[in-house]
């Protein structure tokens, strides 16, 4: 029974039934949702591996400062359940005539000073069972944005019931494929930094006589009959270009998708982002061209290890192409200004003096990841006097 201190969540449900049990699903605004949550993060007690409390994965501070600035960009959403678990003395379910739609009222009782009811916080009764992450980034809501979020209630789960909840709901997703993220990009209505990306990608993919050729595995995979051709996933491709616009692709896309065509730079800003200019020109032919005469000279330069891509070979594979793509931007700076095309005969003086044979573009040289990537490019600023 309530006291007479207490505030209630009145909240219209549906109830779903499973093996595991009834729960109530409905929605929440999200202040009311943090206000009342709190989660138990799985760890140590008393620094020994002998006592274990908790369900919940460590928190990832990055994750939540990105969805902190997520939740205020104009198309944000989360579609999908926050669960949470409530013990059964802080809730009653009232049903409608249909038992299955019911009103779910969740008892809160205030503690601190008798007589400021304004000032006093609320318990935390719902146990966050899948979604910490969420919650936690929904705090950073801009005061005078609404965000409701749908929640999935079990109401006197057990300890045993929480966690089987939380590791089958993690435990079954599969991360998303970053290749299909960025073709999905094609749906968008606005042309942000990876829509106008991927849309150049497509371009040189597609380019009958360019040197990317059939080289990207659009989607990540390769297909039938080409897997030794297609050698570069497709957003392994599209992410330097990206780069090469902002270093905030959302909130670029938030502002078309509110119609704001217009920025604000830097005089000097496209010397690091060497591409903002074609984008912010709506001239993805601009990237397009710099990008084909930027590659037709690495052809050149290393006909085989591009075309015919040799076992062990690591040049049209992600760590050379990532390399060339980190030199492409001293390449540029050391013959272009603001918003030019650089030129083949630029690429091809670039690349004329550099001494690294197909021979030595191999895993073994040039390993695998950041490493072989840095390595790379350094013996090309080298060898280029670039550096």
């Amino acid at each position: 029974m309530a006291s007479e201190n207490t505030t209630a969540i009145r909240l219209p449900v549906s109830r779903v039934s499973q093996p595991i049990g009834d729960f109530y699903v409905g929605k929440m605004d999200a202040r009311k949702l943090i206000d009342i949550s709190y989660t138990e993060i799985r760890a140590f007690l008393e620094g020994t591996q002998d006592k274990i409390a908790g369900i919940q994965r460590e928190r990832s501070e990055k994750r939540i400062t990105e969805i902190k600035r997520y939740v205020n960009l104009e198309y944000a959403t989360f579609p999908t359940s926050v669960i949470i678990s409530v013990d059964a003395d802080c809730a009653d379910v009232n049903p409608y005539a249909d038992d299955d739609d019911s009103i779910l009222q969740l008892t809160l009782s205030p503690f601190g000073k008798p007589g400021e009811p304004d000032h006093i916080p609320l318990e935390k009764i719902a146990f966050i069972i899948d979604g910490q992450h969420r919650v936690a980034g929904l705090e950073g809501l801009e005061p005078d944005r609404n965000f409701d979020v749908n929640v999935s209630v079990f109401v006197g789960a057990s300890e045993a019931d929480k966690a089987e909840i939380f590791a089958r709901v993690n435990q079954a997703q599969t991360k998303v494929n970053q290749s299909l993220v960025v073709d999905l990009a094609s749906f968008y209505e606005e042309r942000g930094p990876l829509k106008f990306a991927h849309e150049v990608v497509l371009a040189l993919n597609k380019a009958p006589k360019g040197p990317l050729h059939d080289k990207v595995k659009r989607l990540g995979k390769a297909q039938p009959g080409k897997g030794k051709i297609q050698t570069l996933a497709q957003a392994t491709v599209v992410k330097p270009i990206v780069a090469y616009i902002t270093r905030d692709p959302e909130g670029e896309r938030n502002k078309r998708y509110k119609g704001i065509f217009s920025s604000k730079r830097e005089p000097d800003a496209w010397r690091t982002f060497i591409f903002q200019p074609f984008y912010d020109d709506e001239n993805a032919r601009g990237v397009f061209e710099i990008l084909t005469n930027y590659f037709a000279a690495v052809k050149a330069k290393w006909p085989d290890s591009w075309d015919d891509a040799p076992a062990g070979n690591i040049l049209n594979r992600t760590t050379g192409y990532a390399a060339l793509m980190r030199f492409l931007r001293p390449v540029y700076l050391s013959a272009c200004d603001r918003g030019e095309v650089l030129s083949r005969e630029a690429c091809d003086e670039i690349f004329d003096r550099i001494e690294i044979s197909d021979e030595e573009l191999t895993r073994d040289n040039f390993l695998p990841g950041s490493s072989g990537i840095s390595a790379l490019y350094r013996r090309l600023m080298k060898e280029a006097g670039l550096s």
